[in-house]
């Protein structure tokens, strides 16, 4: 434990201070104010004797931010003529990185792109992520791709407070995206496939081969050949988002990513091999020191891994850090840990500087941060249980668990922020880690190149089996947890900046209590700093009774939150994605819910008819937040759809409840929601006519209608009713669709404000023209969630002239979104 001495309170080096604020200075990009007040905190915690390198201090956070600024791809101004036409275009590019992804897919960066090459060529600009699932064939970086595609721009779900993948991409100088299956489309793909490729896909097949498991059901065999891949190669093209979702619920989504956590376990077994050495050869250490010999043995087997994880970014940080570590022991320095943290640190942003956004890096830095600073008590735990005479496993154990926790209590606020939700099953931790680290990988680590060597090929198949069946035990495992309803997620409370920030304030006051000068101005500042940080985030919710209706950017479908009077919560629908492998309630809805609200049971839940654009988003905060009342039309959706709907309710025991024309529901405090249509859901041949119409009235002020998908049929029996439709605001119907072009529904609604809610250019090409000119011509203020992101409208009063914003409204330099 010697070697991992850490951070004592004496402080940080110099050079760590700068690099504190360039890091900063960067991040301020995104984040101005965070960024500001975490220069303050350094200046106030960590500052310079002399006021000229306080000002230094200042400058490099300065530059930082310039540099950032200027080296931020610049986003495209226009989209390609071909590509706008929303038409398959014929491209041309090289592959520049290729990673596997779940559910059979290759996730491509296409650089060098050419569309229209034999006709009107077009350079665009930047880089293309082109999503491949099902694909005949592996593509390689270098090779030469050629493909007859739809190409669209990088466009994400743009919701207050909800991460959004846009400025990921842009740093990456990704603007583009596309995606195929199978053969379905023209490609070709051209160029070597390399003597490293052919040895690596030897190994995986090799893999596989030893992973083939008599006595085991197919599906399990598969799930264990495809988690054999994961583990080995960074390979996830196996493994079904299923097996992945258990994983992440039972907190070991780590353990799949190649990181650290694997190199450290590779690195581990160089140690093992120099103990092993020193115990035949005693001498050896004359030469070399254990330590110092453990990092020579390490290297090239992380190298190795290196390269058989086709040296992916995180497996790439993961070695520098590694390296910084080993150099620092092999210099036999004392504070290992916290510094070649901060110099893997510099080493990585100062390449790239966008890696500060990269959430992998934060949760890495964040998890070894946590441990390096609660080192020394578990350093004082180690000495005290020794001199006590404590089993060595039980202080190993021990030992796992308290780190375990202190980095776990590290990552706490990132981790709520970003996933919204927290697994009760670290204790997982302790039984698979060691698992894993002392018998799977190493045993499939060895297995795979012993079963390649002639003659002795039965032992690699021995140690691939060994690590199989410990492989198939964690699957059946994880299943049985998950047919028992034991892995589900406790959904958190996303706090704001300010909120992280005071808590890793009062984190590192607690570590450091006894050795913090109190009576220090600067310290009492801190404190004060803290105080606010945590007081002014709840400010803003005192605040007079309002009506809030909040249209969330879920793409291409439609998701309505009203937020009431005493804090009452009502979504009308939830939008929802064709895709099966994408929840659009957790990556979405659930994450607005929670954002800087604490996770509670929505009062109602109301779907107004049963299509996934608008059911597939209320699964899962209906299964997981839970709602009073559920209430439709009467009409269940088909399929899988059915059971997963029902799944939710039931799980929450959720009261369901049928709506028609002429109810209307009682929401307290002077606002109802009133039913204007359907009379008979079923007398309708679209589903789409079939949807509920409901008028959101306060104190008998209309102020909004939100009327689903109908589309003509509906709409002539809604005015037919005679019944007054007038609103400040209307949804406008199915998205804007030609269907649902009639004159005489905007004319009776006389609205001030139209919402469209729909995808960025979607492939039903709405909202239509003819919409557009009825809104046009009838004077409508119009927003569009495609354009705008989500939309906000609130009333303080009834009568009051409603206020708007939306999310898209705030950018920075050179377009960066300020939603967040």
């Amino acid at each position: 434990m010697q070697h991992f001495q850490t951070l004592s309170p004496k402080g940080l080096l110099p050079w760590q201070k700068f690099l504190l604020a360039y890091i900063l200075g960067i991040w301020t990009l995104k984040y101005p104010w965070a960024g500001l007040l975490g220069l303050l905190l350094v200046l106030v915690f960590f500052p310079f004797k002399d006021l000229q390198r306080n000002l230094i201090l200042a400058l490099v956070f300065l530059v930082a931010f310039l540099l950032a600024w200027f080296r931020l791809p610049q986003l495209p101004g226009d989209i390609p003529e071909p590509v706008a036409a929303q038409e398959k275009v014929w491209l041309q590019a090289e592959v520049h990185s290729v990673s596997y992804q779940p559910g059979d897919r290759q996730r491509i960066i296409l650089k060098d792109l050419l569309i229209e090459p034999d006709r009107e060529p077009v350079e665009m600009p930047g880089k293309l992520v082109f999503t491949w699932q099902e694909a005949p064939v592996k593509a390689i970086p270098g090779q030469k791709l050629q493909a007859h595609i739809n190409i669209r721009p990088v466009r994400g779900m743009a919701n207050f407070g909800v991460w959004n993948s846009e400025f990921y991409w842009q740093t990456q100088g990704v603007f583009w995206r596309s995606f195929a299956r199978g053969e379905h489309f023209w490609h070709r793909l051209e160029g070597e496939t390399g003597t490293s490729h052919v040895l690596r896909d030897g190994l995986k097949e090799s893999a596989l081969q030893g992973l083939y498991l008599q006595g085991l059901d197919q599906q399990t065999r598969l799930r264990v050949q495809a988690m054999g891949l994961a583990l080995f190669f960074g390979d996830r093209s196996m493994l079904e988002q299923e097996v992945l979702e258990w994983v992440r619920l039972a907190s070991l989504a780590h353990t799949l990513a190649l990181s650290g956590l694997h190199l450290g376990i590779m690195a581990g077994m160089g140690f093992l091999l120099a103990a092993g050495i020193g115990y035949a050869f005693p001498r050896v250490y004359l030469v070399l020191p254990y330590m110092k010999l453990g990092i020579v043995l390490a290297a090239p087997i992380c190298i190795v891994y290196l390269w058989m994880g086709q040296f992916q970014p995180t497996l790439i940080r993961a070695g520098i850090m590694l390296a910084c570590w080993g150099w620092y022991l092999f210099a036999n320095q004392r504070r290992v840990l916290l510094d070649g943290l901060f110099m893997a640190a510099a080493l990585i942003t100062l390449y790239n500087p966008w890696a500060v956004f990269d959430i992998r890096l934060q949760l890495s830095v964040m998890a070894v941060a946590g441990i390096a600073l609660t080192m020394p008590f578990v350093e004082r735990l180690f000495n005290s249980m020794k001199a006590r005479g404590g089993s060595r496993v039980f202080r190993y154990v021990l030992g796992l668990a308290g780190v375990t926790l202190a980095a776990n209590l590290a990552l706490l606020p990132i981790q709520a922020w970003t996933f919204n939700y927290l697994s009760p099953h670290l204790y997982l931790n302790l039984i698979w880690l060691p698992v894993l680290g002392f018998l799977v990988l190493p045993a499939g680590f060895a297995g795979i190149f012993v079963s390649m060597i002639p003659g002795v090929s039965f032992i690699g198949d021995i140690l691939l089996g060994l690590s199989g069946h410990l492989l198939g035990h964690f699957i059946t495992l994880l299943q049985f947890m998950n047919d028992r309803d034991l892995l589900h997620p406790v959904i958190t409370y996303r706090p704001s900046w300010a909120e992280i920030y005071a808590y890793y304030l009062v984190l590192g006051m607690l570590i450091y209590f006894r050795h913090i000068e109190w009576r220090k101005e600067r310290v009492l500042l801190g404190v004060g700093i803290m105080l606010c940080l945590v007081a002014v985030p709840w400010t803003g919710q005192l605040q007079p009774e309002r009506v809030t209706m909040r249209v969330l950017d879920v793409g291409q479908g439609q998701g309505v939150l009203l937020v009431l009077p005493g804090d009452r919560r009502i979504l009308v629908d939830g939008g929802g994605s064709w895709n099966p492998d994408f929840d659009l309630g957790r990556a979405v809805v659930t994450p607005s819910l929670t954002w800087r609200n604490r996770p509670r049971s929505l009062d109602k839940v109301i779907l107004s008819h049963a299509h996934v654009d608008h059911y597939g988003g209320l699964i899962y905060p209906m299964s997981y937040l839970g709602a009073g009342k559920y209430l439709h039309n009467g009409i269940w959706p088909e399929g899988s759809g059915l059971k997963r709907l029902q799944g939710a309710i039931q799980r929450q025991d959720i009261s369901k409840r049928e709506l028609f024309r002429g109810d209307a529901l009682d929401l307290g405090h002077g606002v109802s929601l009133k039913v204007l249509h359907p009379q008979d859901p079923e007398n309708y041949e679209l589903l789409n006519d079939s949807s509920l119409v409901l008028l959101l009235v306060w104190h008998e002020t209309p102020l909004a209608l939100i009327p689903g998908d109908i589309e003509a049929a509906g709409l002539d029996d809604l005015l037919q009713t005679g019944k007054d439709l007038k609103a400040q605001v209307v949804m406008v119907p199915h998205h804007g669709s030609q269907s649902s072009a009639q004159p005489e529904f905007y004319s009776r609604v006389a609205p001030e404000i139209a919402v469209v809610s729909r995808g960025f250019m979607n492939r039903f090409r709405v909202p239509h023209q003819e919409v557009l000119d009825i809104i046009r011509e009838q004077e409508i203020r119009m927003y569009d969630t495609a354009v705008h992101g989500e939309v906000v409208i609130s009333w303080d009063r009834p009568g009051a002239d409603p206020r708007i914003h939306w999310a898209r409204s705030r950018t920075g330099p050179k377009g960066v979104p300020y939603w967040y």
